[in-house]
């Protein structure tokens, strides 16, 4: 970590944290944030997101004062004037993005930590390597090193863990109320299934998500879709294969973390859903094949990572070019219900573990 110290830091009452974008890397980032709220417990920590994760985040991090990205139109053209005028004390972007460091730049805060990026680095003056050892890629989770920007001010966080429950901001609708309510009435193991990819690459095949459902309700476990937005194809392909199956209803991020908070376990690809599940330390089995557990997966028995183990695996590629894709495909229902019965096994998950609330 280079450009500068950690003076001055005893001083800090306004903070200013860019986190933009993907909602995965968001509620990844969010513990090290908390970890900073604990480190200045009387400043005053804002927090810009995209703003379709505002309630969401409002309600995990209730200690932050969320500003949403974009602003209302009529206020955009004093964006910038805003964040000066806060007069910050420290600026953290997790982003990194010409625009983002732009942002930094005109903060004038006394301390702007950002990643050592080339033609975004003069923003800041404590500049945090992406590349952790400065010579190769480490393969690491990425909420460890989303603690690194904290470390380069002379911080010593804790180690990375899950934020837990959803604080009451944003009550769920009516609609989904009534259909929680009977949903949390269902016995057995609740077992919920995203299948969501916005990547092709990262897609599971129905046919063995349709393998794991029925091997799981015939163990006497009830399995729920959980299907995001632009996947009605997917949840009328699995109704329609698997007649009486359950389908969760379209969700706010609210609603869907109350719905998260009622599984024993969630399947899911590498998405935003399981990185929610996760940030709401709900355990889950992720099914990898272009991404890399080690980066994503946090190292913790109850999030268990299923692969094949081809050589190809993870590639970083958003289309497979290898026919059959087998990272994915090599994904069996059977071997998915093995790590799901692995968890479900856990001393904490015998009984089974009920998660009630999902219309609180």
């Amino acid at each position: 970590m280079t450009g500068g110290s950690a003076a001055g830091t005893a001083r800090v009452s306004r903070i200013l944290v860019i986190r933009r974008r993907a909602l995965g890397d968001a509620l990844v980032t969010l513990p090290a944030i908390l970890r900073l709220a604990e480190a200045f417990p009387a400043a005053r920590i804002d927090l810009i997101v995209d703003r379709p994760f505002a309630e969401l985040m409002s309600g995990l991090a209730p200690e932050l004062t969320i500003l949403p990205w974009p602003p209302p139109r009529a206020e955009r053209p004093r964006w910038t004037d805003r964040l000066r005028a806060a007069r910050y004390d420290l600026v953290f972007d997790y982003l990194g993005s010409p625009r983002t460091a732009l942002w930094t730049a005109l903060t004038g805060a006394p301390l702007r930590v950002g990643y050592d990026l080339r033609g975004r680095a003069w923003a800041y003056n404590v500049r945090v390597p992406r590349n952790r050892d400065g010579t190769t890629p480490l393969a690491a989770f990425a909420g460890e090193a989303f603690l690194d920007p904290l470390r380069a001010i002379g911080l010593a966080p804790a180690p990375w863990r899950a934020v837990g429950a959803v604080a009451g901001r944003g009550a769920p609708g009516a609609p989904f109320t009534v259909w929680a309510a009977a949903w949390v009435g269902r016995s057995g193991p609740r077992i919920g299934l995203a299948l969501g990819a916005t990547w092709p690459a990262k897609g599971w095949p129905l046919a063995q998500a349709l393998d794991l459902a029925a091997r799981a309700a015939a163990a006497g476990a009830v399995v729920l879709l959980v299907p995001g937005p632009g996947e009605e194809r997917l949840a009328a392909d699995f109704r329609a294969a698997m007649p009486g199956s359950e389908v969760a209803p379209p969700t706010t991020l609210v609603e869907l973390a109350a719905l998260l908070a009622t599984l024993d376990v969630l399947v899911a690809t590498d998405c935003g859903a399981r990185h929610l599940a996760a940030a709401l330390d709900v355990p889950t089995v992720t099914l990898f094949g272009p991404t890399d557990p080690r980066g994503w997966n946090p190292a913790d028995p109850r999030h268990v990572a299923a692969r094949t183990g081809e050589p190809c695996s993870p590639c970083d590629l958003k289309f497979c070019p290898i026919p059959g894709h087998p990272c994915m495909t090599g994904l069996t229902g059977s071997l998915v219900w093995d790590k799901v019965q692995t968890l479900l096994a856990r001393p904490e998950a015998r009984g089974v573990r009920r998660r009630e609330g999902a219309g609180a």
